[in-house]
């Protein structure tokens, strides 16, 4: 198949062929020429071109439609790449699962080329997948989802386009001025064509939801029929808000920017739910930021109000191209919109989701935010809530189905048919739907027929393990990759049989006619034949989980559950040669629900040992009338049968209902007391007992044609006599004796045992029927619990000689006997009298018969029997029997050793055949003869594979070299094969020594015989050298140190390894041996020919009428089978079936419980880590708390600090106050905040340890140029090269200039001289005075102490005090002059001076002009004009 039409079909639309290039002069490539796209250039037409694309591209119906929005013009590296990949996955997931459509921009850049990579990779993963399935199978398996992506693409930003934007997009990265091309792994392009960037991102949005509307509107026009006829306003339908949930639209947001945010805009309008991946940056991050502030602080004013400053912020830091500050308030308040529309009364049409590694799993995030921006309304719309399930379905999300779905349908309008749960049991995974189905009683017996079961055969999801495994069993295939009718109706039942050994399991016409309602039987029954389809189709379909999830709800779990597990052995066994690891997989499997099986009885065991003992007992007519137990058997379930429930059952049948006393002498060995007992009767009465209740219909006093035979027949059912002391004193233990059914079973048995009251004079029943329940039991511990008196002796011998352990020892001893006369017959003369000869074969004939005829019986009753091993025992017995008479008869002509020969082997196979038949029963050495046996088929066999190569090579190797003169012939095999073979038990050291005798002849002259290899003359003397020892030295070490070792090894790992396995195996094979002793007749060889002669005479006479059937049944065969046959009914009750049913659950619940507690240590570091988050989280919380508070603190100290300074501007603070100017916020002519200081915070000596001012120094340049040169250099923490530079406390001369950072303080009270400040950790001088809140120079000129003097002058004029001040920008300031700068002080000096050059003052108003001119002068740049003011 070709590339391109595989693609084709991939790509979802029909192939469009441009006319010629230019009729999309945009799509440069020849393959993007061929894709379909449409060109929207009005919006009035967006709606009646979206009709046409919908009519024209042929578009499959989606499932659910995904809109990505992001910057068309940047789009930023991710912070994390594996969040990338795993949105890349998350998509690709996406796509595979349900049938989606993926929208985006279209352009090679940014998430749309992201998504493009990744569907261009699934499409050539697809490609590549089917072209293998075509080369392997010769088909495809399955259609994939077709992927749809579509670009609705803004022609403006395309390279080639004539369209020109309308300036700036002021979107994320106004950086970006290129154009971009398509992506060419977009399937379908809408281009846009509006050069105006608003208009034509509205018609972008406008186009999507119009698409998801009308494809909502022809995907189900039912649906739309019942949203008018629900009262859901016409305006919202006609808008599509409504509509369009039916195939749900999400947008999806990452990064992203003004363009963006208008997208998003339109949608939460249309009522579209957003998804906002935050982490990924820009808008995301901002939207994310506000939704969340918005749901955690309310939408009150005050919280409107913080939310917008901190957007405000984040925008302006996230956006720094944006130069004009109405765009950045335009895109503020838009974000502030999208929150308030994203966060309404009843639905959420904002999700925020972290950006991690679980976006693999982008359907998690998708279905909570399609459904959480559903409204009520749909709630009651019974299409919306079918399609919503649906949906979770297919992206296979039960708990979401459960919680947004099933859980707000208040008015029950779901409900399951047909379709759902076809679709359920085919889409593989979709398990836990099952169970919810199930749990609704669903009826499977109005879904499954056989037509539909066979569909699920033919299109079930993922049916390679069917194809591979089961396939194969099929006697013809049909076609290659078509299942027909037939299989069904005639292979289905043979491939179970030849995998479990189950035959017509199934019944095709049962499960049809229960479909149609015509019921074979009754409702129960078809829907447990059902069932049991289901469960077949499960497990050949390799879905072990969904055969787990049914078997939950069946209504015999234990039968079924060994059922599948045989089922599961024979695909292991089958599929073991193609591919081991799938037979691992399936055994396992398979010994699951072994111990599912195990569990359950156990359970039910531990509860009600009763009705434990009545499934044992159990015939089920499904399971080819099976008993539990026999079916275990067949399947080879050696572990259900090692239960303690099954070895009570199969210790009833062994003892055939008798009870061996205690009386006399402990001592004795039961079986002695037994063997005598059978042999010389008398002993019966004192060593045999009969207990009643398993003897019940051989009263002597019972009329059995008049009594409902069974009813008492089940009296005698294997396992009751080991029914707990709890339900013996259950008010209805006389139904607990029966088939415990119910109340109702319980009265009618009431019944007959008051009909026995009235025909028998016995105290035992001469109670009322009134207290016959309650008193039962305590008739039975009494004298009467025995019935020795009662049963004549030809019954008590007839069923001590029918039980299988008399039997057992019975046949022991005359099979010793029979060994001690053959080993007499075999070590005797052969010229000895005939008559032991023919005694032994006649005897070992009657043997033969016995074995036939058993294997006959068994057959008939459905034992399980081993044909072939029977088969190769009696044609071996047979041919043995038959040459020895020949060997005899014709002794002329052979020669009697091969007669005895013969007869010794028979004898040898007799004693082992003893090992085999009668060892397994022993509890010590039948585990030993499983072990022996397992060493011996497995082990050896591997050892003498392994050896068979070094025994054959040196077999030559060493008879030719130590001998290579011995003339050919049989001497020559015998002597290699001897050597090498026995040198596995002894070194043939003799061989390789000198001797005597063969050292007179070695060979002289070399030459004498060109034709002589040896050293000596007599070629049986063994010629030695360094090559014959090195080669007998190799093979010695190989086959004596290495192999013999192994060997001994692998026997000693075998025992090991079988210790535990040994015995279940033992009580396995102890269950064939009862049933083969229990089948046998009671007198063993050669008189068992007795027996069936009976039997033989009996059936004669039933066929010519002397008998009656009833007759038959009671004469013929042995007690113990009729044991078997005495099951309880083959009808059961409802109340039984739902005790099962229910115990079942009640497992699973256990098992669930055990997994939480085996998962705890995993579940309590889960929620420590959960805590550790949540601690983090909350101290992040706790930290921004603080940080709001400490500022909030802040605030109100300076409003504090503030307050208590105006009150000291007006005479109302209290003395002592420091600093209060100079710690006013901001710091003068700069924006800087200091750091708050409470006035009892100011003084040095007060700890203050979060102290961390905020550091500023004015530039050098900002200072007038004539103080330039006094201005300090800005302190780091290297210090200059000329300490002199920074002199502390002193004065210094530095490039001519003086310079003097003495400070003038008047010293205090205790300090003498000087006053000396100090310096902080960075070495730079500390205000004297205390805290500043600021730290370095701030406007000064220099660190440490600035001279400054101010001037004020002050003069009273009309009664006002008036002073002069500098006028600045902010507000007047005292002119300041720096007694640092000598000009300053020499100009000011003359006003002061004393002497000629003294200028006398005569009026004031003559000082202040002088001073002011002064002021002036160039020499201070920094005064500004001054005025004087009042």
């Amino acid at each position: 198949m070709e590339r391109e039409s595989l693609l084709d079909e991939e790509l979802n639309g029909f192939q469009h062929t441009a006319k010629s290039p230019r009729s999309h002069p945009l799509l440069f490539d020849e393959s993007l020429q061929r894709k379909p796209s449409v060109v929207i250039d009005d919006p009035a037409a967006v709606s009646r071109t979206v009709t046409r694309i919908l009519e024209q591209w042929a578009l499959s119906s989606p499932d659910i439609i995904v809109a990505f929005v992001s910057g068309t013009r940047s789009f930023t590296a991710w912070k994390n790449e594996d969040h990338r990949a795993a949105l890349q996955k998350g998509i690709i997931k996406l796509l595979n699962a349900t049938e989606t459509w993926i929208l985006d921009s279209g352009l090679d850049y940014g998430i749309s080329r992201l998504i493009g990579n990744a569907v261009r990779n699934e499409l050539q993963f697809r490609q590549s997948k089917r072209e293998y399935e075509v080369y392997v199978r010769g088909y495809l398996k399955k259609r994939r989802h077709a992927i749809l992506l579509m670009g609705v693409v803004p022609m403006s930003l395309l390279r080639g386009s004539d369209d020109e934007t309308d300036g700036h997009d002021n979107d994320a990265a106004e950086d970006h001025p290129e154009k971009c091309d398509v992506n060419p792994s977009h399937t379908h392009f809408i281009f846009v064509k509006e050069p105006k960037q608003e208009v034509a991102t509205a018609m972008r949005s406008q186009i999507i939801v119009e698409l998801a509307a009308q494809v909502s509107r022809r995907r189900n026009p039912t649906f739309v029929r019942e949203v008018q006829n629900t009262g859901v306003d016409e305006v919202s339908y006609q808008k599509g808000t409504v509509c369009h949930e039916q195939v749900p639209l999400i947008a999806v947001l990452i990064q992203g920017g003004m363009r963006a945010l208008d997208m998003v805009h339109d949608y939460l309008k249309s009522d579209v739910p957003v998804l906002v991946i935050k982490g990924t940056g820009f808008l995301a991050d901002i939207l994310a930021f506000a939704y969340e502030e918005h749901k955690e602080r309310g939408n009150n004013r005050s919280a409107m109000d913080i939310i917008r400053r901190d957007v405000s912020k984040r925008v302006a830091r996230s956006f720094p191209g944006s130069k004009k500050d109405e765009d950045l308030t335009l895109m503020r308040n838009r974000i502030i919109d999208c929150v308030i529309l994203g966060s309404q009364k009843e639905k959420e049409l904002i999700s925020v989701v972290e950006s991690s590694e679980d976006l693999v799993d982008l359907d998690n995030y998708f279905l909570p935010a399609v459904f959480a921006a559903r409204s009520r309304a749909t709630n009651i719309l019974k299409e919306q809530v079918r399609s919503d399930f649906l949906l979770t379905m297919k992206l296979n999300k039960p708990g979401i189905a459960d919680s947004k779905i099933l859980g707000r349908d208040e008015e029950q309008i779901f409900q399951v048919d047909n379709d759902l749960f076809e679709k359920a049991l085919m889409w593989k995974g979709r398990e836990k739907f099952v169970e919810r189905f199930m749990e609704e009683d669903f009826a499977l017996h109005r879904f499954l027929s056989h037509s539909r079961l066979l569909n699920l055969f033919r299109h079930a999801e993922d049916n390679d393990f069917f194809v591979n495994v089961v396939w194969h069993q099929v006697p013809r295939r049909y076609f290659e990759h078509t299942i027909e009718e037939t299989f069904v109706t005639k292979d289905l039942n043979r491939i179970i049989e030849k995998l479990s050994g189950f035959s017509n399991f199934l019944s095709m016409h049962d499960l049809s006619s229960n479909y149609l309602g015509i019921f074979v039987t009754d409702e129960y029954d078809a829907e447990r034949k059902a069932m049991n389809a289901l469960m077949v189709w499960a497990v050949l379909m390799g879905r072990f989980q969904l055969a787990k999830t049914l078997w939950k709800f069946c209504e015999d779990p234990i039968p079924m559950a060994l059922f599948v597990s045989a089922l599961a052995r024979g695909l292991a066994q089958h599929s073991r040669s193609t591919d081991t690891s799938v037979a691992d997989r399936v055994s396992a499997q398979g010994r699951e629900f072994s111990t599912m099986a195990i569990d359950v009885l156990d359970m039910s065991y531990k509860e009600s040992n009763a009705r434990t003992f009545d499934l044992l007992n159990q015939k089920f007519p499904d399971f080819n009338d099976r008993t539990p137990i026999k079916a275990a058997y067949i399947s080879r379930n050696k572990y259900f049968l090692a239960h303690e429930a099954c070895q009570i059952w199969l210790n009833r049948l062994w003892e055939g209902g008798l009870e061996i006393t205690d009386s006399w002498n402990s001592r004795i060995p039961e079986e002695f007391k037994l063997v005598v007992s059978a042999l010389l009767v008398f002993p019966i009465y004192f060593w045999i007992r009969y207990p009643a209740k398993n003897f019940v219909k051989d009263f002597s006093w019972v009329e059995h044609d008049k009594v409902d035979s069974g009813s008492i027949n089940e009296t005698t059912r294997l396992g009751y006599e080991n029914v707990g002391q709890r339900d013996k004193n259950d008010l209805f233990h006389i139904d607990s004796l029966f088939d415990r059914e119910g109340v109702d079973n319980t009265e009618r048995k009431l019944k007959v045992l008051a009909e026995l009251e009235g025909k028998n004079k016995s105290t035992r029943f001469r109670h009322s029927l009134k207290h016959a329940a309650p008193e039962a039991p305590a008739s039975s511990s009494g004298s009467n619990l025995f019935i020795n008196r009662n049963l004549p002796l030809w019954k008590k011998v007839y069923y001590l000689w029918s039980a299988p352990r008399t039997k057992f020892w019975i046949f022991q001893l005359f099979y010793w006997i029979y060994l001690a006369v053959f080993s007499v017959v075999v070590i005797l003369p052969t010229c000895n009298d005939l008559g032991l000869d023919v005694i032994i074969l006649i005897w070992t004939l009657f043997n033969v018969l016995e074995i036939a005829l058993r294997t006959v019986y068994q057959i008939h009753h459905g034992f399980p029997v081993s044909l072939f091993r029977r088969g190769v025992e009696i044609t071996f017995i047979t041919g043995f029997v038959l040459l020895v008479a020949i060997f005899k008869t014709y002794f002329n002509f052979i020669r009697p050793l091969y007669t005895r020969s013969l007869m010794a082997f028979g004898l040898l196979y007799m004693y082992y055949r003893m090992v085999s038949v009668f060892f397994p029963m022993n509890s010590i050495l039948g585990p030993m003869v499983y072990r022996i046996k397992r060493m011996i088929t497995v082990d050896f066999l591997s050892f003498v594979r392994l050896a068979l190569p070094f025994i054959v090579a040196n077999m030559f190797v060493l008879q030719s070299v130590m001998y290579p003169d011995l003339p050919f012939s049989i001497e020559t095999w015998r002597k290699g094969f001897y050597r090498a073979f026995f040198t596995l038990f002894i070194a043939f050291l003799g061989e390789i020594e000198y001797t005597p005798r063969c050292e007179a002849v070695r060979l002289r002259n070399e030459t004498a015989n060109k034709c002589w290899i040896g050293d000596y003359e007599n070629y049986t003397c063994p010629t030695l050298g360094v090559m014959t020892y090195l080669l007998n030295i190799q093979y010695w070490i190989i086959m004596r140190l290495i192999l013999v070792v192994l060997l001994n090894a692998l026997f000693a790992a075998t025992m090991i390894k079988v210790k535990e396995d040994s015995e279940f195996i033992y009580r396995y094979q102890r269950y064939r041996t009862v049933l083969d002793f229990a089948s046998r007749s009671a007198l063993p060889p050669p008189f068992s020919f007795l027996s069936y002669s009976f039997d033989w005479v009996i059936v004669c006479c039933v066929k010519t009428q002397g008998l009656g059937k009833q007759k038959e049944k009671i004469l013929v065969g042995p007690r113990t089978v009729k044991l078997l046959e005495n099951h309880a009914p083959a009808k059961r009750s409802y109340e039984s079936y739902s005790y099962w049913m229910g115990l079942t659950k009640e497992y699973y619940r256990r098992k669930e419980r055990e997994e939480r507690a085996k998962n705890i240590a995993q579940d309590q570091v889960s929620r420590f880590k959960g805590l550790a988050d949540d601690q983090k989280a909350i101290r992040g919380s706790l930290a921004r708390l603080s940080d709001k508070l400490k500022q909030l603190e802040k605030a109100s100290l300076v409003y504090f600090e503030e307050i208590k300074h105006n009150m000291s501007r007006k005479g109302h603070a209290k003395e002592g106050t420091l600093n209060q100017l100079s710690r006013l916020s901001p710091y003068p002519g700069t924006g800087i905040k200091r750091f708050l200081i409470p006035d009892h915070k100011v003084s040095w000596d007060t700890e203050l340890s979060d102290y961390k001012p905020p550091s500023y120094c004015r530039d050098t340049y900002d200072f007038p140029v004539a103080e330039r040169h006094y201005v300090d250099p800005e302190f780091t923490s290297r210090p200059r090269k000329d300490p002199a530079f920074w002199c502390w406390n002193a004065t210094a001369v530095v490039g001519g200039k003086k310079i003097d950072r003495r400070t003038v303080a008047p010293p205090t009270d205790t300090e003498a001289g000087q006053v000396q400040y100090a310096l902080d950790h960075r070495g730079l001088p500390r205000n004297i005075v205390g805290r500043t809140g600021l730290a370095d120079r701030g406007n000064l000129c220099m660190y440490g102490p600035n001279l400054c003097v101010q001037v004020v002058l002050t003069r009273f004029r009309d009664d006002a005090l008036r002073f002069l001040v500098a006028k600045t920008s902010t507000y007047p300031n005292l002119p300041s002059l720096f007694p640092s700068v000598s000009t300053c002080c020499r100009c000011l000096s003359i006003y002061w001076s004393v002497g000629s050059r003294a200028t006398p003052f005569f009026r004031a108003k003559h000082l202040a002009s002088a001073i002011v001119s002064t002021l002036r002068g160039s020499w201070w740049s920094l005064c500004l004009p001054f005025q004087t003011v009042p």
